[in-house]
C-alpha cells in the first residue's frame, strides 16, 4: 500500500516559481505534509498488520492451542512442566527449554514436536495434528509467535451493556473465542427450512419427490411397489410389531376400494398394540428398566407406571413436544393434585428423569457426592443424546473435541436438573379420589377413635377385662387395616425454589469443583444464562425452562431427530445413520432436504407422530419391493438413496411376539407390573445379587428373581421385566441393548446362538408344539392321507407365513411329515403329532418369518 502511495507522488507535478527563493519555500512547506503523509501510512499498515496477528490469534492459534494442547499443558496439568496457555509461559518453557523461539521455526520444539519429525517428541501423542493445523501452529511462529492477551479483550465483553449474541454473529461469544469460526458449518446447527420439492417431481408424494430425485441423479428410479401380502405383513409389523392374522390378509388382498391401503393404515394407527410397539422403541432411547443397576440391581416396584405411561402416550398421540415437556417436568406443570389423567400422567412422566443407574450402596462407602454426581452426568447425557442428538458425554471433562460444545455446556444443562428430587412415594391419586380417600379414612379414623375410648374405659381388674382388651385390640388393628392410601409414583420433583449450585468438575471429577455455572443452553446460540420464571413459589422452574427450549420450533435439532428415529423404523437406517449424535463424528444427513422437509412438515401438523408415520408408509418410497435383480454395486447404491426398501431382521421382542401370536399363545396384557419368566436355576445362581436373595440375605432389597406362572408369561415382551444383571436370556441372544446408556440403534448380528436359541431352546419348542395344536384344530392326524397333510400344510404356511405354500414347498412339507412319523414311531400315537412339532420348528426358523421384506 505505501508503494501505491509513493508512486503517485513521485508522478505528483510541483507549482512552478519564477523566484529561487520562493521556490525554496514553497517546496519545504510541500515535502512537511508528504512525510506526516508518509507516517501516517507506515502507521496504519502497521495497525492492519496487527489486527490481522490478532484475528489470527484469537480465530486460528488459541483455539488450536486450546483444543488440543492446554488440557495437558494449562493451569491444571503441567506435563513436561509446559504450559502454553499465556505468553509469560510459553517464553518460560519447560524441562526440554524454551517452547517457542519467536520468528525460529528450527529451533521452536513446539514445531518440532507437531511435526513429529522427533520420535521421542510427539505431540499432541494420541493423534497428529492435521497439515492445516500444523500449518497454523508453524506460521504463527515463524512470524515472531506474538501472544494477543484475548482475556483481557474479552473476559468482559458484556461490561458495555450489550447482551452477547451467538458465535455466528457476535464474536465475543465463548464458542467463537475458543475456536473461531472453524466448527460453525455443521449442517445441524442451522434451523431447519422446508426446500421446496423439486420441480420435475412435484406432482408426486412429498417424500418421493426428494427421493426420485437423487436417483435420477445416478440414472435410476424407485423400485416397483410390493405385493400387497408383503405390504401388510411389512406395515403391520412395522406399526404394531405383530404378524398380520390370516383373517386380516385375506380382507386387505380382497378390498380393491380406492384407499383400502389408507384405511389399512389407519386401523393400525388406532391399534393398542401401536402403542406398544412405539414405547419399546421410545424405551430403548431412554435406557428404560425394571431395577436399579449397579452391585445389588435391586427391583423397582413402581417403574413400570413410566413404561405404561409412554404407551398411552403413544396411543393417544400425545403431541411429541408436548411429551418432552412432561418427561422433563411433569411436575412443575401440575399444580398441586392432580385434577384429572392427564395431570396424573404428566407426575409419571417425570419418571424419565429416574430411569439411570441407582447405587445403593454408596452411603455404606460414603460416596453420595459421587453418586450424585453420576446420575447428574447420565441424565443430562440422555437428554442431550435422546431429544437433540448431541454427545454431552464429549464434554464432560473438556471442551468437545469435534463440535462446537465446551465443558461448561455440560455444566450448564447439568444445573436445569440441580433441583431434582427422587421420590418413590409420589401421590397421583386424582383430587376427586384423594377426597374420597379422606373421606373413608376419616371415618375409620373416628371408628378407632371410639374403640380406643373404650379401651381406656375398662377396668382391667375385672376378671373379664382381658377378654374385652384383646377384642377391641383385634378391632383397632382390623380398622387400620382398612384404612386407603392414595396410588403413589416413582417419580421426581424439585428441591424447591432454590436448588444447588452446580460447578464445573476438572476432568469430570467430582472431588475437583471450579466454577459455579448458572443453567443455560449451549453457550453457541445463547451465552448468557437462561431465562427463568418458575411457575409457583415451591419449585425453581428450571426444568420446565429446558423444557421449553428444548420443545421449541426455533431448535434445530428436536424435530429432525425425532423424524429420524421414525424413518429408522420404517427404513432400518435413519437419513442420519447416527440418530443419537448430530455432530462432527456423527454421519451426515443422505437427503437433507428430505429430512428438514420433514421435520418442518412434522411440527407443522402439530408434533403429532401418528401423522409422521402416515406419511411415511403412504410413500411409494417406502412401499417399494425389497427385492430386484439388481447387480451389487445398484444394489448397494440403490440402498443409499432409499431406491430400493431393506430387507430387516425382526428385533428380539418382535420376534417373540410373533412366536406368540402364531402359536395362539398371546394372551392380552394391557398395562400393569412386570412379568416375570421362568429362569434356570443356573443363570440365577451366577448372578451374585440374585444369589444373596435366594439365601435370604438382600434383607428385603428385593435383589432376586420372582417368577411368575409360565402361562401368564404369553404376554407382548414390552412387558417382561427387564433386570439390568440378568437379561431374558432368549431376547438377549437377538440383540436385546443393554440399559446402561441411550441406545439409538439395535446391532443385528447373525450368530449361530441365534438359530440353536430359535430351534431348541425350551421357549421355542413350546411356542412350535402350541403353532402345531392350532394347526390341527379338531383335526385327526393322518398323515397317510394326501389331501388331509395338504391342509395341513396349508393352514400351517397361512397362519405362519402369510401366504400358500409352493407346489414344490407342499411336498417338501409333506415328506418331511412322512419321514419324521416314522423317526418318532416309538412314541406311538404321538408320532404323527411330534412330526407336525418338527415341522412348525423348521417353519418358524425359516428367514422369511424372522425377516421383513
Amino acid at each position: 500500500m505505501t508503494r501505491s502511495w509513493l508512486l503517485l507522488i513521485s508522478t505528483t507535478r510541483r507549482p512552478q516559481f519564477d523566484t529561487q527563493v520562493g521556490n525554496e519555500v514553497v517546496r519545504s512547506f510541500f515535502y512537511v505534509p508528504v512525510i506526516l503523509l508518509l507516517h501516517s501510512l507506515f502507521v496504519a499498515e502497521t495497525w492492519v498488520r496487527a489486527d490481522e496477528a490478532r484475528e489470527n490469534f484469537g480465530n486460528n492459534v488459541f483455539p488450536l492451542l486450546a483444543a488440543k494442547c492446554i488440557s495437558c499443558h494449562g493451569p491444571e496439568k503441567q506435563e513436561g512442566g509446559l504450559r502454553l496457555d499465556s505468553a509469560a509461559m510459553v517464553a518460560q518453557g519447560g524441562e526440554r527449554g524454551a517452547a517457542v523461539v519467536p520468528g525460529d521455526v528450527d529451533r521452536s520444539l513446539l514445531v518440532k514436536a507437531i511435526t513429529f519429525l522427533d520420535p521421542d517428541l510427539q505431540m499432541p501423542p494420541k493423534q497428529k495434528l492435521s497439515d492445516g493445523e500444523i500449518s497454523i501452529l508453524t506460521e504463527w511462529v515463524r512470524s515472531d509467535a506474538v501472544w494477543f492477551d484475548l482475556a483481557a479483550e474479552t473476559d468482559h465483553p458484556a461490561d458495555d451493556g450489550r447482551v452477547i449474541g451467538d458465535a455466528f454473529t457476535d464474536e465475543r461469544n465463548p464458542v467463537r473465542r475458543i475456536f473461531g469460526g472453524a466448527r460453525l458449518d455443521l449442517w445441524s446447527l442451522q434451523k431447519p427450512v422446508a426446500a421446496a420439492r423439486p420441480t420435475e417431481f412435484a406432482h408426486l408424494h412429498p417424500i418421493d419427490s426428494f427421493v426420485s430425485e437423487r436417483l435420477q441423479n445416478v440414472g435410476l428410479e424407485l423400485s416397483p411397489e410390493a405385493d400387497r401380502r408383503t405390504l401388510i405383513r411389512r406395515l403391520t409389523l412395522d406399526l404394531t410389531g405383530l404378524p398380520p392374522t390370516s383373517d386380516e390378509l385375506a380382507a386387505f388382498v380382497d378390498d380393491r376400494s380406492p384407499d383400502a391401503y389408507e384405511t389399512l393404515v389407519d386401523r393400525l394407527l388406532s391399534s393398542p398394540h401401536y402403542g406398544e410397539r412405539q414405547a419399546r422403541l421410545w424405551l430403548d432411547v431412554v435406557r428404560y428398566a425394571d431395577t436399579n443397576g449397579y452391585e445389588r440391581d435391586e427391583f423397582r416396584p413402581r417403574a413400570w407406571q413410566y413404561r405404561d405411561y409412554v404407551i398411552r402416550a403413544f396411543n393417544q398421540d400425545k403431541p411429541f413436544d408436548q411429551f418432552i415437556r412432561e418427561q422433563i417436568a411433569g411436575d412443575e406443570l401440575v399444580a398441586g393434585v392432580p385434577e384429572n389423567s392427564a395431570d396424573a400422567d404428566m407426575l409419571l412422566a417425570t419418571g424419565f428423569l429416574r430411569l439411570g443407574q441407582w447405587d445403593s450402596t454408596a452411603p455404606i462407602f460414603q460416596e453420595e457426592d459421587r453418586l450424585r454426581a453420576e446420575m447428574m452426568s447420565d441424565l443430562t447425557n440422555t437428554t442431550a443424546a435422546a431429544f437433540l442428538g448431541l454427545t454431552m458425554s464429549c464434554c464432560q471433562c473438556h471442551d468437545h473435541k469435534y463440535d462446537p460444545l465446551l465443558q461448561a455446556d455440560h455444566y450448564r444443562l447439568r444445573a436445569f436438573f440441580a433441583g431434582v428430587t427422587p421420590r418413590d412415594d409420589l401421590p397421583i391419586s386424582r383430587a376427586d379420589e384423594q377426597a374420597e380417600i379422606d373421606s373413608h379414612n376419616a371415618e375409620v379414623d373416628r371408628r378407632i377413635t371410639s374403640l380406643n375410648s373404650e379401651l381406656e374405659s375398662i377396668d382391667r381388674h375385672q376378671s373379664e377385662a382381658a377378654q374385652r382388651v384383646e377384642e377391641l385390640t383385634a378391632k383397632v388393628s382390623e380398622a387400620e387395616g382398612t384404612k386407603r392410601s392414595p396410588a403413589m409414583a416413582m417419580a421426581a420433583t424439585d428441591s424447591g425454589p432454590t436448588a444447588p449450585a452446580t460447578h464445573v468438575l476438572y476432568q469430570g471429577d467430582v472431588s475437583s469443583p471450579r466454577e459455579e455455572v448458572a443453567p443455560g443452553f449451549v453457550s453457541l446460540f445463547t451465552p448468557s444464562p437462561a431465562e427463568i420464571d418458575p411457575p409457583r413459589e415451591t419449585t425453581t422452574g428450571r426444568r420446565q425452562a429446558l423444557a421449553n427450549w428444548i420443545a421449541s420450533a426455533e431448535n434445530p435439532w428436536t424435530a429432525r431427530v425425532i423424524v429420524n428415529r421414525i424413518w429408522q423404523q420404517h427404513f432400518g437406517t435413519g437419513l442420519v445413520a447416527t440418530p443419537n449424535d448430530f455432530g462432527y463424528s456423527g454421519e451426515r444427513p443422505t437427503h437433507p432436504e428430505l429430512l428438514d422437509w420433514l421435520a418442518v412438515e412434522f411440527m407443522q401438523r402439530g408434533w403429532s407422530i401418528k401423522d409422521l408415520h402416515r406419511l411415511i408408509v403412504t410413500s411409494d418410497t417406502w412401499r417399494q419391493r425389497s427385492f430386484s435383480e439388481f447387480s451389487a454395486v445398484e444394489l448397494s447404491i440403490r440402498h443409499q438413496l432409499y431406491g430400493v426398501q431393506s430387507v430387516r431382521r425382526l428385533d428380539a421382542e418382535t420376534l417373540r411376539d410373533s412366536l406368540l401370536a402364531v402359536s395362539g399363545l398371546l394372551k392380552s396384557h394391557e398395562a400393569g407390573k412386570p412379568v416375570w419368566p421362568p429362569m434356570d436355576d443356573e443363570l440365577l445362581h451366577a448372578q451374585p445379587a440374585v444369589l444373596e436373595a435366594i439365601e435370604g440375605k438382600d434383607e428385603g432389597r428385593m435383589q432376586g428373581w420372582y417368577p411368575d406362572a409360565l402361562e401368564a408369561t404369553d404376554v407382548r415382551s414390552v412387558f417382561l421385566v427387564r433386570k439390568r444383571c440378568l437379561p431374558i436370556p432368549f431376547l438377549q441372544a437377538f440383540d436385546l441393548p443393554e440399559t446402561i446408556v441411550s441406545c439409538a440403534r439395535r446391532d443385528t448380528t447373525v450368530v449361530a446362538p441365534q438359530a440353536l436359541m430359535l430351534l431348541n431352546s425350551p421357549d421355542s419348542i413350546r411356542y412350535a408344539e402350541a403353532l402345531a395344536a392350532r394347526v390341527q384344530g379338531e383335526q385327526i392326524l393322518a398323515l397317510d392321507d394326501t389331501a388331509s397333510t395338504t391342509r395341513l400344510v396349508e393352514t400351517l404356511f397361512s397362519t405362519a407365513l402369510n401366504r400358500i405354500s409352493t407346489t414344490a414347498e407342499l411336498q417338501l412339507s409333506i415328506e418331511f411329515l412322512q419321514r419324521h412319523q416314522v423317526t418318532h414311531q416309538d412314541a406311538g400315537v404321538e408320532a404323527g403329532r411330534l412330526a407336525l412339532v418338527d415341522l412348525c420348528r423348521a417353519i418358524l426358523n425359516l428367514n422369511e418369518f424372522a425377516y421383513i421384506d
